[in-house]
This record gives C-alpha cells, sequence and structure tokens, in this order.
C-alpha cells in the first residue's frame, strides 16, 4: 500500500512558524510516501525558501504545482523558471509543469500542472471581478481588460499543451492516473459554499482549456480511470463530467494548513 498525503492551497507565508511546524508535524506523523501539493504555498519573493523549509521537515518527496498567489509580488516566468531550477537542486522535489509522466506504483501514473484561469467559462468580458492577481502579477499588471484576457487565455492554452503532451503516455502506461493541477478545470468543478461559480465568477477561478484537454484525453482511454485534484476555491466539491473522470476540488483556510486527503493506493 503506498500512501500519499494531498494539500492544496497552504499559504505557508501567512502562518506562524509553530503553524507550519504543525503542519510538517502531520505530514510526518501520517506516514505518507509522498507529498502531493496544488499550490498556492507562498508568493514570489519566498516560495523557495518555504518549499526548502518544506522538504527539510516533512522527510519525504514532494510532488508540487504553482498557483496564483506564488507569482505574486513577481513574474510568471521568472517564479517558474526558478521552481524548476530548484528541483535540480533537490532530489525530493518535483515540480510537474515541468516534469514527464511519474510513476507512483507500477499501476498508478501521476502528471500535472499549474493551470491558469483563462476566462473562457462564464462571461469575462462582463464580469465585474477584479482579481488580485491582476494588480499583483507582474505580467498581468501591465494590461487592460480584454488584453490581459488573451494573456489569460495563452497561459490556459500553455497548460493544455503540456498535459496534451503527457497525458497520452501516463493513460497507456497506467490503469489509474492522477492529475494535480491548482485551478478547476470545468465550471462544474469549480465549487464556493456548496455552490457551483456562476459567470461573473467562473472566468477567473476555471482553466477551460485544460479541462478540454482532461476530457478529450479521457474519451481516447476509457478504459483508464482519471482522477484530477485542484483547489484555488478554498472549497470542497466533487464533479463526474465522463464515466471515467473524477474530479476532486478540496477546500482550505487561511493560517490553517492541513492534508486535504490521504490517498491509499495499491
Amino acid at each position: 500500500m503506498t500512501r500519499i498525503g494531498w494539500a492544496t492551497d497552504i499559504h505557508l507565508s501567512v502562518c506562524t512558524d509553530e503553524i507550519r511546524q504543525q503542519f510538517y508535524d502531520e505530514v510526518r506523523l501520517t506516514n505518507v510516501d509522498a507529498l502531493w501539493i496544488g499550490g498556492d504555498i507562498g508568493e514570489a519573493d519566498n516560495i523557495e525558501d518555504l518549499l526548502t523549509e518544506l522538504l527539510t521537515a516533512v522527510e519525504t518527496k514532494v510532488y508540487f504545482v504553482l498557483g496564483n498567489h506564488d507569482f505574486y509580488f513577481g513574474s510568471i516566468h521568472k517564479v517558474r523558471e526558478a521552481a524548476s531550477q530548484f528541483c535540480e537542486r533537490f532530489e525530493n522535489a518535483v515540480y510537474l509543469s515541468c516534469s514527464q509522466v511519474q510513476e507512483v506504483t507500477p499501476g498508478i501514473g501521476l502528471v500535472g500542472h499549474d493551470g491558469w484561469a483563462d476566462g473562457r467559462f462564464g462571461n469575462y468580458e462582463t464580469s465585474m471581478i477584479m482579481m488580485n492577481d491582476y494588480r499583483h502579477i507582474q505580467e498581468l499588471s501591465r494590461f487592460g481588460k480584454l488584453e490581459r484576457w488573451d494573456y489569460l487565455k495563452e497561459q490556459g492554452d500553455l497548460a493544455a499543451s503540456h498535459l496534451r503532451e503527457v497525458l497520452p503516455e501516463a493513460m497507456q502506461r497506467y490503469g489509474e492516473v492522477y492529475v494535480v493541477t491548482h485551478v478547476p478545470p470545468l465550471q462544474d468543478a469549480c465549487w464556493y459554499e456548496g455552490q457551483t461559480a456562476d459567470d461573473q465568477w467562473a472566468p477567473h477561478f476555471t482553466c477551460k482549456a485544460v479541462g478540454d484537454a482532461l476530457l478529450e484525453v479521457a474519451a481516447q482511454y476509457r478504459d483508464t480511470k482519471l482522477s484530477v485534484l485542484c483547489g484555488h476555491t478554498h472549497s470542497p466539491g466533487i464533479c463526474h463530467p465522463a464515466p471515467n473522470v473524477t474530479i476532486y476540488t478540496d477546500g482550505a483556510e487561511y493560517e490553517h494548513p492541513r492534508l486535504s486527503r490521504v490517498i491509499e493506493l495499491e
């Protein structure tokens, strides 16, 4: 039996040293064989220090993607590059957005990507929502609304392209595949307080490009089970968009990082 700890939106940068240590203790005491993290670990100016601290403390291999908060006060390109270089220095860290298929067990594979809210679900043009992302991330802060939309779609397409590259191999090789991402890939998977996002909020909290890629590949490999783990909304929910696809959107609470679930795999 392989035990996987899954956590998302842990926001370690807003936690005291004591609270961070409590989270690390939880991971260790749960005796997981690996830790999967769904992004929003910190911000651009502290993400490497937090990952170093986490890796040292939990004493297990960590597979992660990044969330929107991880790019705050910095650049998407530069933070992703730094995350990739970080994993070259630490063999127990795997940044899934820059990685090929990972074997979890002989029958189970893992892939992932940060994803990005690409404005394609709901109605971006009429939405009055102004995300902090658009103020605090370098690439987004320089754009007006419609120019920003073009960039959001480019980022969604980049995430989908990575998954279209790695997911078919995983679906061919394994009977079950997990995808780790930050942003819910469907509007029906974008949960908040028991309801799915309306057309005002969905453009900023979903990645249609990734959802399309997942469902297209899953339809080609109907005998392979595909489980998608995401977060971003801080509210839990489950979506079954296809017979062989389940999307788990897990909740989170600021200043209280925790394991969202422990997955036991044969």
